[in-house]
């Protein structure tokens, strides 16, 4: 390990913008990144790659490069830097951003590791690959990484081998296991996602009004049931999850006497001195409480101003389920031409990662259009004519003097979605209500549009994406959608039990033995009609359908258990390895589930029927011992390949 004295920062760095990323470098170990100054003020030093010892500098403001040991410089590394600059040709900044750090964590780990020359030979790229996996899979069992993070990181690792080795990159890459990450977060509530409209539509209207229209402090916003008191302080927000602070009686809309004031610090177990000093106290609430009546443009005004603007931005984007990346290029213009015209009402963006695709976005006349004119009366108080191109932007910090209180920056709507979770939990929202996060409300309108029996092309379509990522990534049912179409499936399944144990306690005349049971009404299918729609209809010839059958009777006997669990043990045979493993799921998981109800129905009938029942179970499930028929049936799917 080299100490830290060896360490220096190279003096002949050259710094390029991200346009000249095409130009051809003899040396490459010399270039410093810059991107734009809304993504990093500094240049990165991708040269330092090239070399096997590098440091960290000290600040965070120091600007001269990343420290490295010279004579550690690689010479194989120089083809690395020049074809992963390439690579970021057409990236937008942030991405390019995002990249570096994936793959200095790739670098920093084969340093760390011993990997010098792990870019100029086959052999050794899939061994560090290899063993570059089985430290992320480290990561994730120990907690450290989550899934999608790792996986974000063994897909650069994956990127930068096959910018070397184009040709036979995806047989280095066959080396390990590609990470599976989890494919975003459950979907909310139904519940869940009106009671965050609700306070954000409140917040926004009430808070947008009440800067507008110079309203006076205290003021009051009104949600559903409940009332949140505003007073002109970092602690003035309450609400029935707060408790008033001492200066103010937020009950009755005042300031605070100084009895009151003792009081509630007792409640809430603060130390006071003396009453001359909760006087000044109450006397310096008063006096800003006066400030902020006489003043239109005070400083909490502006915060409630800000605020109200991120609940806007919230509310469109439930509207319009965009990303952020896209939600975030929005535009004035555009917001102007939707609001004059009469048939315009979709807001435009890009989608990068679909290669640069022009995105358009509904906002409904009916829905977003009110909003949106609402919107833009108070982004006009708020920029005070300042000119800024977005319809959506950052507000600048409120430390600064109100001269300087006029940049506006571009807006990360992620960040600026939990900081707005983190203003309203535990004020206008309950604390136990969980963030909705933008993935959530992509996924909450295309449940929507699912519930409606739109085309998932139509649902696809609307979110700005494939079918195959709307069906894989945001087709997840609500939890309540889940509860309901599962309470409904076991209650046909525990009827359709019961039918069988009725029947099987009745008398056995008149019914033909079956390779599944017994049939009071041979060559008569009819579906039961509590089930609905199923994958295996009755069909007196197959076998399978029987148990979906009105005419289906088991008796509680050796013979007909015998003859279920043989077709319980054939089924599960075939799910386990037919080449189609989606359709054999499909098509058996239920009838499997299905035969263990009629079983536990039949069990509770008495303890020796449940006795018999297991008994049975060992016999077919531990001995292999089936019926003749399931037997000749199972040796069929062995001879076809089916079944090995």
């Amino acid at each position: 390990m080299n100490s830290r004295r060896h360490l220096e920062h190279r003096a002949n760095t050259q710094i390029i913008p991200l346009s000249d990323a095409t130009q051809e470098f003899s040396e490459p170990e010399r270039l410093r990144l810059q991107l734009s100054a809304t993504v990093i003020n500094k240049p990165i030093d991708i040269g330092s790659w090239a070399y096997f010892n590098r440091g960290k500098n000290e600040s965070v403001n120091d600007d001269r490069g990343t420290p490295v040991v010279v004579e550690s410089f690689v010479e194989s590394r120089r083809e690395l830097i020049l074809r992963v600059l390439a690579s970021f040709v057409g990236l937008r900044h942030a991405s390019v951003n995002t990249q570096i750090k994936q793959i200095e964590y790739f670098i920093d780990w084969l340093n760390l590791n011993g990997y010098r020359e792990v870019f100029a030979g086959e052999a050794d790229a899939q061994r560090a690959y290899r063993d570059y996996t089985a430290h992320l899979n480290h990561q994730i069992a120990h907690r450290k990484l989550k899934p999608i993070t790792t996986a974000a990181y063994q897909d650069m690792a994956a990127k930068v081998i096959e910018l070397l080795y184009p040709e036979i990159g995806h047989h280095i890459l066959a080396g390990a296991v590609r990470i599976t990450r989890e494919r975003g977060s459950a979907a909310a509530s139904s519940a869940h996602v009106d009671l965050y409209r609700d306070v954000c539509l409140a917040v926004a209207q009430q808070c947008s009004d009440f800067v507008l229209s110079n309203k006076p402090y205290p003021w009051v916003v009104t949600i559903r049931e409940y009332e949140v008191v505003v007073f002109p302080s970092n602690s003035g927000v309450v609400g029935p999850f707060k408790e008033s602070p001492p200066p103010y009686n937020a009950a009755e809309r005042r300031i605070a006497t100084v009895e009151e004031y003792c009081a509630t610090c007792d409640r809430l177990g603060r130390k006071w001195r003396n009453k001359s000093e909760v006087a000044r106290n109450i006397e310096g609430a008063r006096a800003s409480l006066q400030a902020a009546n006489e003043d239109e443009r005070h400083w909490h005004r502006f915060y409630v101003a800000g605020l109200a603007a991120k609940a806007y931005a919230c509310l469109f984007l439930m509207i319009t389920a965009a990303t952020p990346t896209e939600f975030a290029q929005f535009s004035y213009a555009d917001s102007l031409e939707v609001e004059a015209s009469p048939i315009k009402k979709e807001l435009s963006a890009v989608k990068f990662r679909a290669g640069g695709k022009s995105t358009l976005y509904n906002i409904g006349r009916d829905t977003g259009l009110p909003l949106l004119r609402q919107y833009l009366k108070l982004r006009e108080w708020i920029l005070n004519g300042v000119a800024h191109e977005r319809l959506f932007f950052s507000m600048p910090e409120l430390s600064l003097s109100r001269n300087r209180r006029n940049v506006f920056g571009e807006l990360n709507v992620s960040g600026v979605i939990r900081k707005l979770h983190d203003v309203i939990s535990g004020t206008f929202l309950d604390p136990e209500v969980p963030r909705l996060t933008p993935r959530k409300m992509r996924k909450h309108k295309s449940n929507g549009m699912h519930s409606a029996r739109m085309s998932p092309s139509t649902v696809a379509a609307s979110l700005n994406h494939t079918q195959a990522v709307n069906l894989s990534t945001y087709a997840e049912a609500t939890p309540e959608q889940q509860e309901a179409e599962f309470g409904q499936f076991w209650q046909a399944m525990r009827h359709a039990a019961r039918v069988v144990r009725e029947r099987s306690q009745a008398a056995a005349g008149g019914v033909i033995a079956t390779a599944a049971g017994h049939c009071d009404g041979f060559s008569r299918p009819t579906p039961l009609r509590d089930l609905g729609a199923v994958a295996i209809e009755p069909n007196c010839r197959t076998q399978y359908g029987c148990l979906y059958c009105e005419h289906y009777v088991c008796h509680s006997d050796k013979e007909d258990l015998h003859k279920l669990l043989s077709l319980q043990y054939v089924i599960n045979a075939v799910r386990k390895v037919a080449p189609d493993a989606a359709h054999a799921e499909v098509l058996y998981k239920e009838l499997s589930i299905r035969i263990d109800f009629i079983l536990d129905a039949l069990g509770e009938r008495s303890d020796e029927v449940k006795k018999l029942v297991e008994t049975v179970r060992a016999r077919v499930f531990e001995y292999g011992e089936l019926t003749a028929f399931w037997e000749t049936r199972l040796s069929r799917y062995e001879k076809i390949g089916v079944v090995f």
